[in-house]
Order: structure tokens, then C-alpha cells, then sequence
């Protein structure tokens, strides 16, 4: 398996007068799964009724739910865990810190051991519709879609 990338130029406007121009790589995903085909593949690789798996998945969102608005961190074992995030504004003086000041509410999750494992031992291909620009040599084929969306960066 290997996680795809591009080249991506961003411009850095640290100092407004001279921004910096700078090449990163960027997350490229190949398609989407939905939740219907997901509850089919889990029916697939287990044998549980599809619908069964909907309303396993159904109940477990609305538990996790419900606890996170109380303010847990819910663990879901090897899967990982997920916990209610803010961002906010650095403020000056601490009586300047209110919920004004909160940009950003989030779920933020921390992949388990199997999710660190996959990423850990998956190898990285430029992206490429024809497969020329491969570093690793891997041809694609022109099968990945180009209109891949890329991952937000979670730390902004």
C-alpha cells in the first residue's frame, strides 16, 4: 500500500511586505467511501447483516456523542480515541480570555496502535495521472483520480 502526495506551492506572509514562496507535499486521496458502501464491506468481512451494522454504528455515534458533549474523551480500543478540542485566540491578559476568544470547536481523534502501524509501514508515490512523476517508479496508470481532495491539516 502507499499513500499518494503532490508538489504544492503555499506563500508564507509572515513579513506582508516580502512573502515567501515555498514547495510542500500535500496529501492526495484517491476517492471517497461512503457510508452505505462502508456498512457493506463490514457485512462482507463479518456477516452481520448490513443492517445490523447500521444501527451498531448508529448507537455507537450517538453514545460517543452524548459523552463528548459532556466533555470525555471516548476510546474506542484499537480504533482510537476521540475528544472534544478547541482553538482560541492568545489573548494579552487573561481577562481577555472568553468564549469570544474561541476560534474553533472540534473533535479531534488520535488514531490506535493499527491505524499508527498502517501509516508507519506505508511507503509514499508522488502523485501522477500517467505515472511519469513517480519517485519511487510505481506507474499509476492513469487509474488514481485526479480530482482527489487533499486532508486538511489537522494542526491548523
Amino acid at each position: 500500500m502507499s499513500l499518494r502526495y503532490k508538489k504544492k506551492k503555499i506563500v508564507l506572509r509572515f513579513d506582508k511586505e516580502n512573502p515567501v514562496e515555498k514547495y510542500v507535499a500535500a496529501n492526495v486521496l484517491v476517492g471517497s467511501l461512503g457510508y452505505a458502501k462502508l456498512c457493506n464491506e463490514v457485512n462482507q468481512r463479518t456477516g452481520i447483516h448490513r443492517s445490523i451494522v447500521d444501527v451498531v454504528l448508529a448507537g455507537a455515534q450517538d453514545t460517543m456523542i452524548a459523552y463528548l458533549e459532556e466533555g470525555f474523551s471516548v476510546k474506542l480500543g484499537e480504533f482510537g480515541s476521540f475528544r472534544p478540542a478547541i482553538n482560541a485566540e492568545g489573548q494579552d491578559d487573561e481577562k481577555e480570555v472568553t468564549v469570544s476568544s474561541i476560534i474553533r470547536r472540534r473533535i479531534a481523534f488520535t488514531p490506535g496502535s493499527k491505524f499508527q502501524s498502517m501509516l508507519s509501514n506505508a511507503s509514499m508515490e508522488l502523485f501522477s495521472v500517467n505515472g511519469a512523476d513517480s519517485e519511487n517508479g510505481a506507474d499509476n496508470g492513469g487509474s488514481v483520480d485526479p480530482g482527489g481532495e487533499e486532508t486538511p491539516d489537522p494542526s491548523l
